[in-house]
Order: structure tokens, then sequence, then C-alpha cells
């Protein structure tokens, strides 16, 4: 059974991922948070399982994610201690929540850590992952769960803040990439919607060719580069404007931020 305390976006969008997967998983799906209306409303859309307490919860469920905001997570260890059985699997989804600070504060030896990003709400998600104590069949079986948001990059949880800054912070990144695309393409006459779906598209395309060409960037890029031609001046603007050492940066200030939390 899966259990969800808390249920806000990133929940839902587990949920929505599994049902969408298989209709009837929504009986194998019980949740509690302390909003009374989250419960309502997620009973209403998707027909889970809505528990009376923390402790019913625990008892009915092995797999269980934490869908709190880290400032909660205090508060929530108490409960997970009271309530916890030696078969429970914690699934943390915090930034800067570590395993070993869960594991600290609760006793829990099974604990999974995973940092999704905004495109899971589609489906499309990355979703880095982390095991601590987890058997071979339950490791595939939390693969599978986390499958229907999106793909799921196994690795140290050393490596889980690069990974949160490059998949968890890019979405920001492209769409502040993509709005300006677009604030140029309606200053030269592109209507705003018209500019916005023809970026996207190219966008998309761009990425498919990269991942399924065998092309890296820099080919692609003097694949469009013709010499003297006018896509190679915006790039020679762009360089004299510094944008890409301005993308390395954000990059990097993001990342020294998120090593930095609690």
């Amino acid at each position: 059974m899966i259990g969800f305390i808390g249920f806000g976006n990133m929940a839902t969008a587990i949920t929505k991922g599994l049902i969408n997967k298989d209709a009837d998983i929504n009986n194998k799906i019980y949740i509690y948070d302390v909003d009374k209306t989250k419960l309502q409303n997620a009973y209403k859309t998707f027909k889970v399982n809505i528990c009376a307490d923390y402790s019913d919860l625990f008892k009915k469920c092995k797999y269980i994610f934490l869908a709190v905001k880290p400032n909660v997570y205090k508060d929530i260890y108490k409960i997970i201690k009271e309530n916890y059985s030696d078969n429970t699997i914690l699934i943390s989804m915090a930034a800067g929540v570590t395993i070993d600070e869960i594991n600290k504060n609760t006793n829990c030896n099974k604990i999974v850590r995973i940092m999704p990003n905004v495109v899971a709400l589609i489906n499309e998600g990355v979703t880095a992952a982390t095991f601590l104590n987890i058997c071979e069949d339950e490791r595939k079986e939390i693969i599978n769960i986390l499958n229907a948001i999106g793909k799921v990059v196994e690795m140290d949880e050393k490596d889980i803040n690069k990974y949160s800054v490059l998949c968890g912070s890019g979405p920001a990144f492209v769409a502040e990439f993509i709005e300006a695309l677009v604030d140029a393409g309606v200053y030269i006459g592109v209507p705003y919607k018209e500019a916005l779906n023809a970026i996207c598209d190219t966008i998309i395309g761009t990425t498919k060719m990269l991942q399924n060409n065998g092309i890296n960037t820099c080919d692609l890029k003097y694949m469009v580069c013709s010499p003297g031609g006018t896509t190679i001046e915006g790039i020679r603007t762009l360089q004299n404007e510094g944008f890409k050492s301005a993308v390395i940066e954000a990059v990097i200030n993001t990342y020294n931020k998120n090593c930095n939390l609690r």
C-alpha cells in the first residue's frame, strides 16, 4: 500500500500518474493531511482512501511519501517515531533534508530520498533517487511507482543537490530563456501566442535531436550557423552579452545555496 503524509502538488502528481497507469490502484493509495479541504478534494478527484489520522496511515501502508515542506519535518519526526514498523519505507522529497537526518530523528532504517521536478505534474519529470537499506524487490517497486511521473535517475546522495539544480531548477531557467525569446518575437512583430507555440515546438524538436540523433550541442549549433550568416551573428551577440557565463553562474549559485539549506 502507498501512503502520503501531506497532499500538495507533488503528491497529487504522483497519484494522478499512478492512476493513469492503473485505474484500480486508487484502492491501494492512502492519504492524510491536516488540511481537510485537501483530503476532500483528493477523494473527490481520485477516490483514494482517506485516513483518520497518522497512526491509521502507518498501519495500512508500507511505502509512505513525506509530502510536506522541509519546515514541517520536525513535527513529522515524532509522529514517524511513534508509528513506524520495521516494514515501513519512508520516501522523502524535501530539499535539504538528508537521509541521515531522517534516520537519526525517527530511527526508521528504510529510507528513500527523491527530488522530483515540476514537469512531473504532466508525467514528464526527472526524479533523482537514492536508497538506504532497500532490497532489490523494494527498489524495483519504488522505481515503478516513480515511473508514473517520468524518468528515475539513481545516484549517491552526495549528488542529489547537483541534480536538484539541473533538473529541479532547470525548468525555471528554461522558462526564463523561453520568455526572453517570446519577448523578442513580440518585439519584432510576432503575436505572443504564436511566438510561444513556435518557440516551445522548436525547443522540443531541438532536445529530441540531441537525445535521439547522436549529435552534441556544438554539432547542432553549426548545423544551423552558416559562415558569415545571420545565426552566427546572434551567437556572437549572446557571447558578447555573457549569456553562457550567466547560465553557468546561475547554476553554481543555485547549487551553493542548495548545499547550505537547513
